[in-house]
C-alpha cells in the first residue's frame, strides 16, 4: 500500500509530504547498489564456505608441511570471506528496513502534529 492510498482525506500538510515523497522517484532499478551488494555478499558466503571445505578436505590427505600450510591458509581465507560477506549482507538488509522505518516515522509524526494543531 502506498502513501497515496492512506492519505486520501488527510490534511494539506500530509498531502504536501506525500507530493514530496512522490517527487523523489526512488526506484529499485539497475542503479540499486544495495541489491548488487546483497548478491555479492551471498556469492561471497558461498565461495567462502566452499574454500573452507576444500581447504579442510585437502589438508586431510597431505603429508607435506608446505602443502598443509597452503591449504590451511586457503581454508582460513574462506572462513574470513564468509564472515565478512555475512556482515555486508546484514548491513545491506538493515539499511533497507531502517529507510522504510524512518519514512514511516516522519509520516506518523507529521500526522500527529496535524492532529495536535487541529484540536
Amino acid at each position: 500500500m502506498s502513501v497515496t492510498d492512506t492519505t486520501t482525506d488527510s490534511s494539506p500538510r500530509l498531502q504536501e509530504f506525500q507530493s514530496e515523497v512522490d517527487k523523489l522517484k526512488v526506484t529499485g532499478g539497475k542503479a540499486n547498489p544495495e541489491r548488487v551488494w546483497l548478491i555479492l555478499s551471498v556469492l561471497g558466503m558461498i565461495a567462502g564456505v566452499v574454500l573452507g571445505l576444500v581447504g579442510f578436505l585437502a589438508t586431510q590427505g597431505t603429508k607435506s608441511n608446505l602443502d598443509f600450510a597452503s591449504y590451511n591458509a586457503m581454508g582460513n581465507f574462506g572462513i574470513v570471506l564468509t564472515v565478512a560477506s555475512t556482515g555486508v549482507f546484514i548491513v545491506m538488509s538493515l539499511r533497507r528496513y531502517f529507510r522504510y522505518w524512518l519514512v514511516r516515522l516522519i509520516f506518523e509524526q507529521r500526522a500527529q502534529t496535524d492532529r495536535i494543531v487541529e484540536s
